[in-house]
C-alpha cells in the first residue's frame, strides 16, 4: 500500500526499490562445542539451574507455607536452564533477519 500523500520522504533512501544495501554476510562456521566463554557461562548457568530446581523442590516439599518460595525458586531454575541451553548451543543470533 503506497502513500497517497507527500510528507518529505525520499523513497530511494529507505530501500524501497527492493535491493539490499549490501550483500549478505557469509555464514558463520558450525561448531560442535561453543566458544570457551559461552561454554563456561552455559555450564555455570546449568549448575545454577540445577541448584535452584533442587532448592525449589525441597522448599516446596517442607510445608505449604514455603510453597510460594519453592515455586519462585523453581521458576528461576527453569529460566536458568533456558539460558544455559542458549549458551551451550552457541548463543542467540540477533542479526539473522535479512533486513538487519
Amino acid at each position: 500500500m503506497a502513500h497517497q500523500h507527500e510528507h518529505g520522504h525520499d523513497r530511494d533512501r529507505h530501500g524501497a526499490d527492493g535491493e539490499l544495501p549490501h550483500p549478505p554476510a557469509p555464514p558463520e562456521p558450525r561448531r560442535i562445542v561453543p566458544e570457551r566463554p559461552m561454554l563456561v557461562r552455559g555450564l555455570g548457568m546449568a549448575a545454577l539451574a540445577g541448584g535452584l530446581l533442587w532448592a525449589g523442590w525441597n522448599t516446596a516439599g517442607k510445608t505449604w507455607l514455603l510453597a510460594p518460595a519453592g515455586l519462585l525458586l523453581g521458576a528461576g531454575g527453569l529460566l536458568s536452564a533456558w539460558a544455559a541451553a542458549i549458551h551451550l548451543t552457541g548463543g542467540e543470533r540477533f542479526d539473522d533477519h535479512p533486513f538487519v
